[in-house]
């Protein structure tokens, strides 16, 4: 935190917290003096003893620092680390000034801040700092170093090094300090190490908790072996440390993506006798997977399950009920139970009206979208953007686009970058190529919203079909600040191809050599193809591939995959 501390200069110093009440303010009416009242020698109030004034200090500087703790966490909270740095430079010049040092609490807030934003170097720099302020780390500064190494920059050896180097400040490795190592070797694969790391705890005398096994079982679960992480399940019961309620999820998720339905039942049977319960999270994890594999009638029976566990259904819940009925089309059932939510004390949030107008919208049913987004406005659940690219979106279907722009344009609806790819391509689909081209001007210079592949997908596709390739070429050359999409590279060469736009095309290879992105056979492979699919490989073409070869190897140069028989050339 070297440059933060350089620049706190030009902070100004947190004030003490003020022990005046609201009649000691400037704002206070001054009354004169009466000399009635007025004693004749005013004596001063005798000083208060120093070891009183130290512990009023003290007090001040504790209720400063607490506060400016609670801030800089929710900051953090917010991903607002620039925040975090900022304020707490501000406390060290009030510290400075105070004669005293921030507390290890506050230093680790900001060493998490930073972690959590991945700025090792930065972090690093602050601990050293705290050690060179004379304040002891604990075991959460120490765990804070292992989970920066161990999950955000996959530096196992520096992770190892800080659990090695905690007995030299006098603190003690606890299971949080292992646990996070676990996790961050499990989520790179390396399962057989977190394996090692669970024994060297156990040699330590600190035993393993559900939080250190849980990560390994999602490892396995990442890795498609479900029997180990079965096996793993026995092996918690016999260690002691049995699974709780989120292992279970873990492995339920894990078995419904893999369709093992089966299993699933039987672990539902196993949890029910000998605990822990099941939790809302697990009957929706099941329901949603059964719902999206056309059990729906089976996903239903678990809801009465649910209920004679005392649960209460979440907006999740409801959602994928909802999406059971609509897969099967009943929607007399449908939006009565929408309507009967409250009564039934069901969290119908926007989520599930989403849910339902979605799948009207697949069904064209126009009238009764509009009716449930009138029903949800009158139980002021307040639409959100997914809501209104729903209504967008069929409004759109149905060739309705000048109510769409009067919705967007007049209306002040939450938009974002889906809104747009929507009117763009609805735009030059109704052969409104102008109205694409302004909704894409609009979206970019006017509401300030980034395009995405898609965004540069429609265009380029759009202006192909136009016949406005040179534009279409700088629109894909623009979609390459980002990254290059075969997705769009592929459609377009075969566009410009297709209407021997052979300058183009090499136009387009020297931008992509220009912003350092590396070519790859399969870009040459699906070039040449393309062109000797719209006939250049007659004689009287086979100039033009000829210059088109020259332009992209350049002349007297030969490129072949690298896996190619020598002998297929």
């Amino acid at each position: 935190m070297g440059s933060s501390s350089s620049s706190a200069a030009a902070h100004l110093i947190l004030p003490f917290p003020s022990t005046s009440s609201s009649e000691d303010s400037d704002d206070a009416e001054i009354l004169p003096p009466s000399d009635a009242l007025e004693p004749k020698e005013a004596s001063p109030a005798p000083d208060p003893p120093p070891q009183q004034q130290q512990l009023v200090v003290r007090r001040r500087w504790l209720d400063l620092e607490r506060d400016c703790n609670v801030a800089m966490k929710a900051l953090a909270r917010e991903g607002d680390v620039a925040q975090v740095v900022d304020l707490f430079s501000d406390l060290l010049l009030s510290a400075s000034a105070a004669g005293v040092a921030p507390s290890v609490l506050c230093y680790n807030t900001l060493l998490n801040a930073l972690a959590e934003d991945g700025r090792a170097a930065d972090a690093r720099t602050v601990f050293d700092e705290m050690l060179a302020a004379g304040v002891a780390p604990n075991a959460s500064s120490f765990n804070i170093l292992v989970k920066l190494y161990a999950w955000r920059t996959a530096e196992f050896h520096l992770a190892y090094d800080e659990i090695h180097g905690m007995k030299g400040h006098g603190v003690v490795p606890d299971v949080g300090t292992y646990s996070t190592l676990v996790t961050g070797l499990c989520r790179a694969g390396r399962l057989d190490e977190a394996w090692g790391v669970l024994d060297w705890m156990m040699q330590e005398g600190c035993l393993p908790m559900v939080h250190t096994y849980t990560p390994i079982l999602q490892g396995y679960c990442r890795k498609g072996l479900l029997e180990e992480a079965r096996k793993l399940l026995d092996f918690m019961e016999g260690a002691g440390c049995p699974p709780n309620a989120v292992t279970y999820n873990v492995l339920i998720k894990a078995l419904c993506d893999d369709g093992r339905f089966d299993e699933v039942d039987q672990i539902f049977e196993e949890i029910k006798t000998k605990g822990p319960k099941p939790s809302a999270v697990t009957y929706n994890t099941y329901m949603d997977a059964l719902s999206k594999n056309g059990m729906a009638e089976k996903a239903l029976g678990l809801l009465e399950d649910m209920g004679s566990e005392g649960l209460k259904p979440t907006a999740f819940t409801l959602s994928i009920v909802l999406n059971c009925f609509c897969r099967n089309s009943k929607f007399s059932e449908v939006i009565p139970l929408l309507e009967r939510s409250t009564e039934l004390n069901w969290c119908a949030a926007v989520v599930a009206y989403n849910t339902v107008m979605s799948r009207l919208c697949d069904m064209e049913r126009w009238l009764a979208i509009l009716e449930l987004l009138a029903n949800m406005t009158k139980k002021g659940i307040v639409p959100n953007t997914c809501t209104f690219n729903i209504l967008i979106h069929s409004l759109c279907i149905r060739g309705k686009l000048s109510i769409v722009k009067n919705l967007v344009f007049n209306y002040d609806l939450p938009a974002n970058v889906v809104t747009y790819n929507t009117l763009i391509h609805w735009s030059y689909y109704h052969g409104n190529t102008s109205d694409a081209d302004n909704m894409f001007e609009y979206m970019t210079k006017v509401a300030n919203i980034a395009p995405d592949e898609v965004t540069y997908t429609i265009m380029v596709d759009g202006l192909c079909r136009q016949g406005r390739f040179d534009e279409a070429t700088d629109c894909f050359k623009d979609s390459l600040k980002d990254r290059l999409s075969k997705d769009i590279l592929t459609p377009l060469i075969s566009r410009l191809g297709h209407n021997e736009r052979i300058t183009n095309i090499l136009s387009i290879f020297e931008e992509i050599d220009r912003k350092g992105f590396v070519r790859n056979h399969m870009m040459f492979y699906g070039t040449i193809r393309s062109f000797c699919g719209f006939g250049f490989r007659q004689y009287t073409k086979i100039f033009s591939l000829e210059f088109l070869l020259e332009g992209i190897l350049g002349p007297g140069k030969e490129v072949y995959p690298a896996h190619m028989d020598q002998g297929k050339r």
